[in-house]
């Protein structure tokens, strides 16, 4: 678990998100988040200030609001499928360094690579999930958003790197700080 002994929240993740919303992510990703592969996501250097597990809870959290604001306009999003494919949205980065040539292919492959580690990890995992991890990219890649999912993913992804970027605290950048 992403918390301290007592049961809190851990500080770094605090910073990110309310106890709220990680209820709800944990009840629809907590075999994602006991992964190995996204327990190694913690620590790894994302966006310069975080690391690749906490900007994929970001994009969670996120993906959650944006999924309050559109049923209160009557539109209804799967917020199990978007919790889980907003976790699972970046994995395909792990080990940027040794996998990628630079920045670009980065961003240009790791979509489809997150696509593959998600197969690994959520053994059912349906097209449209698939298609969502290798479209969060867009309009930088050339694959679209196809399903509401999708496009919740992408604009939760868009806001959380935004946020990443900006975040004038210090935020986690080592994974041992972080105990799941």
């Amino acid at each position: 678990m992403i918390k301290m002994r007592d049961g809190s929240l851990d500080n770094s993740l605090k910073k990110i998100i309310d106890e709220e919303s990680f209820k709800r992510i944990e009840r629809h990703g907590r075999d994602i988040l006991d992964s190995k592969e996204f327990k190694r996501s913690l620590g790894q250097v994302h966006h310069h200030k975080t690391t690749v597990g906490l900007h994929s809870i970001r994009t969670a959290m996120i993906g959650l609001w944006i999924i309050d604001r559109l049923k209160k306009s009557g539109i209804k999003v799967d917020e199990r499928k978007v919790v889980r494919i907003t976790l699972l949205h970046d994995l395909g980065m792990l080990g940027r360094k040794k996998r990628y040539k630079n920045d670009f292919e980065c961003g240009y492959m790791h979509p489809r690579n997150s696509a593959d580690t998600a197969r690994k990890i959520w053994k059912d995992i349906d097209i449209v999930s698939i298609k969502a991890i290798k479209s969060h990219m867009w309009p930088l890649s050339l694959n679209v958003p196809t399903s509401k999912e999708a496009f919740v993913l992408c604009l939760a992804d868009k806001l959380a790197s935004y946020k990443d970027i900006t975040f004038k605290g210090e935020e986690a950048l080592k994974g041992e700080q972080i105990r799941l």
